[in-house]
């Protein structure tokens, strides 16, 4: 029915070749050094090559698609992927935004190395290369207490994990909500899921699996469940500004008795830490 991975990226070249047409434009009209080449354009046009999503916005900005071309684009992205069996995690340097829930263990997207390896040495199991977190792309998560209060790998290597959240949610856009372990009607007592978001109409769920890669699921009625419950959760969590708070104290509880002692009096030496771990409050 979808005609195959290379029909996606024909199907996708074709509505290129239209659009441009009924612009009346020529190829050498959509050439910017920065982006994209004549040669580059014709082999898009023709559907012999995969589309990057940064071409496929420009795309749709200058020949006025006003997004009709970035849902092309996603369509052929995730038909393809479904289609050659590839990592769901795979999908993740496409996505535009990226929604995530853990309940007892920080995603992968925001791990940093000494606690991935801790969290991979506990579970018995070798760590998984992970692809990061696709900084272009927005991305909230939502965890249980539990999650920031589990002293994986020893007390510094949580006070680094918390320290690099702290950090993402100050400088890099990192949207963290923390459920209370308190709270009176936890909306999901089930694993781990991610919503991850293509085009303005694409978006899958990935359940996220203990072993093995997990599974994706596309059908639009269980996607829109996932979203659903996903806004439950954030409803059931502390504010933003608040996490940050909570993540800020746990962060100092960590560190050995001495240095709370140096920050608090001023004696500190690491000043780029201090103002790291200082409370502030972060919009919601």
């Amino acid at each position: 029915m979808r005609g195959g991975p290379d029909g996606e990226w024909k199907r996708f070249g074709r509505r290129v070749g239209e659009l441009r047409e009924a612009a009346g434009l020529s190829l050498n009209d959509l050439v910017i050094r920065e982006v994209c080449g004549a040669s580059e354009l014709r082999r898009v046009e023709e559907g012999d090559t995969a589309v990057p999503r940064h071409l496929a916005e420009y795309l749709d900005r200058k020949l006025d698609a006003q997004g009709s071309l970035v849902n092309a684009w996603a369509r052929a992205t995730l038909n393809t992927h479904l289609e050659s069996g590839a990592r769901p995690h795979e999908l993740d340097s496409s996505v535009s935004a990226l929604r995530e829930f853990h309940p007892g263990a920080l995603p992968t997207t925001v791990q940093t190395h000494a606690y991935a390896t801790a969290l991979g040495r506990a579970r018995g199991r070798a760590v998984g290369q992970s692809l990061g977190w696709n900084s272009t792309a927005s991305l909230r998560v939502v965890v249980n207490e539990a999650a920031v209060r589990t002293r994986v790998g020893g007390a510094e290597v949580m006070r680094e994990q918390l320290g690099r959240l702290i950090g993402s949610m100050r400088a890099s856009g990192l949207c963290l909500q923390v459920v209370p372990a308190d709270v009176a009607e936890h909306p999901c007592p089930m694993g781990p899921f991610r919503l991850l978001s293509l085009g303005p109409v694409y978006t899958v769920a990935h359940l996220v699996s203990p072993c093995g890669d997990g599974q994706l699921v596309s059908a639009p009625q269980e996607v829109r469940a996932f979203s659903d419950l996903f806004e439950d959760l954030r409803g059931a969590a502390l504010p933003v500004s608040d996490s940050l708070d909570l993540l800020v104290h746990i962060a100092e509880s960590l560190k050995p008795p001495a240095e709370r002692k140096a920050i608090t009096s001023g004696d500190g030496e690491d000043n780029g830490l201090v103002a790291a771990l200082s409370p502030s409050r972060v919009s919601r």
